[in-house]
């Protein structure tokens, strides 16, 4: 079992919430509340033994941004969501 990087939670009043990275690849910065905090899904990959990322929505351009992901064109087109094209697809 992995430890927990606490460093990367935070408390609130709903319980804890994942802290997201500083910002999207293309340069949009990112807020931890509100209007500008990307919203969070996962994506299976090739890419890594562990086939799962955690992926960042940016809310400003909309470019879905994998946590530890090396090749975005290795995603399961069963997890990427309807739409999403290769040029929407980042890596952070």
């Amino acid at each position: 079992m992995a430890d927990v990087d606490w460093s990367r939670w935070r408390r609130t009043p709903r319980g804890y919430q994942l802290i997201p990275p500083a910002g999207c690849p293309r340069g949009h910065r990112w807020t931890m509340d509100g209007p500008g905090r990307p919203s969070e899904r996962s994506v299976s990959c090739s890419c890594t033994r562990e086939r799962r990322h955690l992926v960042w929505v940016c809310p400003a351009c909309g470019t879905y941004c994998a946590e530890g992901c090396t090749d975005v064109g290795s995603w399961a087109p069963s997890t990427i969501p309807v739409g999403v094209p290769p040029d929407r697809r980042a890596a952070l």
